[in-house]
């Protein structure tokens, strides 16, 4: 049984994954060094194109002697890439202060960096041609350079971090619904279990041993097929069925009077349902229509496909006064709201009514679905 546990399809909401936090550090870095690669090559390749179509005869050397300035301006990217990473840094404002105190120094190291680099080969250049206007103009392009991959570099890591806060959004949201279902889940009578030992116990005293081994073989049978059944995934209705026989097969010890009909067409009896979806409105029946019952009480669950849907239907003789009409006891609203979570309001449905002959009638609709 256990095998059928371990084939059946999940929920419509997707188990919780645990990402790897060196996996999304990874991501940012490699956007990081893309971004920074492409922009000082469109910043090369703009530089070199410059340096031909000015004509001069030694462009060649002197975009290669630019090799060496554009591999300290990917250095000092990094450098604001770790600035900007800092953890002290938490605020878009002292990152932006912290930002307008470096760009200027390292524009002004590499101003000087690049100038070198092209006077080298570059017969024209002379530092005695160099003036106060010329350079502040220099550092200023260089700054708003720097400045300009600094945005970029901000606005990608914000796109990350979006995307990181919603998924941890999302996944708490996931966690939370999946811990929302093990409640509903969990909140199986537990009068059933003190009934059942109790009368185990009275059993045992009154030396029917036989009777009492009995119910504690299906008390144990269908405790284990029970508490294997995961709320967060769908089981098929037969295994559904045999559970909620199992449990009846309990109740019948201790109430022999009670008779019990199943009809599930061969048909419908491999669609997925949630597991114990039917166990609060059997308990019910059990309680209401059952224990304060005349004798020859009964219950019957009977299921059906219907335009698409699969219906499933329980009834009891209605004898012990079932709950009320409009099905507002707590094991209904524990249906209610597992259905909600699991499919919508929209998708499935659950109603009560008792008919003229009093019998107690509970059914639930939901979209069938057939492995």
């Amino acid at each position: 049984m256990n095998s059928i546990l371990l084939n059946i399809g999940d929920i419509h909401v997707p188990d919780v994954v645990e990402h790897d936090g060196r996996e999304i550090a990874r991501a940012r870095a490699r956007a990081a060094f893309w971004l920074t690669l492409i922009f000082w090559a469109v910043s090369f390749g703009l530089a070199t194109l410059t340096i031909y179509l000015d004509g001069k005869p030694q462009w060649l050397a002197m975009s290669l002697m630019r090799i060496p300035p554009a591999l300290l301006g990917l250095g000092f990217c990094y450098l604001i890439h770790l600035l900007l990473r800092n953890k002290r840094l938490t605020t878009t404002k002292s990152r932006l202060i912290a930002l307008a105190l470096v760009a200027p120094v390292l524009a002004e190291i590499f101003a000087w960096a690049n100038y070198f680099a092209v006077a080298a080969v570059d017969p024209a250049a002379s530092l005695n041609d160099l003036n106060w206007a010329g350079a502040i103009r220099t550092v200023l392009f260089w700054t708003w350079f720097f400045l300009a991959w600094a945005g970029l570099y901000l606005a990608l890591m914000y796109g990350f971090d979006v995307h990181e806060e919603q998924r941890r959004s999302a996944e708490l949201r996931e966690r939370a619904h999946i811990a929302q279902l093990r409640a509903l889940h969990s909140q199986i009578n537990p009068h059933f279990l003190f009934n059942s030992l109790n009368s185990v116990s009275a059993l045992i005293l009154d030396k029917n041993t036989e009777k009492a081994e009995e119910m504690v073989v299906k008390l144990a049978h269908f405790l284990r097929l029970g508490l294997a059944a995961d709320p967060t995934r769908k089981i098929p209705l037969d295994f559904e069925i045999e559970l909620q026989r199992s449990y009846l097969e309990i109740e019948q010890a201790r109430y022999p009077d009670l008779t019990v009909q199943v009809s599930v067409p061969e048909a419908v009896k491999g669609a997925l349902v949630p597991s114990l979806i039917l166990q609060p409105i059997v308990e019910n029946a059990v309680k209401y229509g059952v224990a304060a019952a005349p004798p020859n009480a009964s219950i019957s669950i009977e299921a059906r496909s219907e335009h698409g849907q699969l219906v499933l239907e329980i009834t009891d003789s209605g004898m012990g006064g079932s709950p009320n009409n409009g099905g507002s006891g707590i094991g209904l609203a524990n249906v209610r709201q597992r259905l909600a979570l699991l499919y919508g309001d929209e998708a499935s449905g659950l109603s009560a009514d008792r008919d003229p002959a009093g019998q107690f009638r509970v059914e639930i609709r939901l979209p069938l679905e057939l492995p």
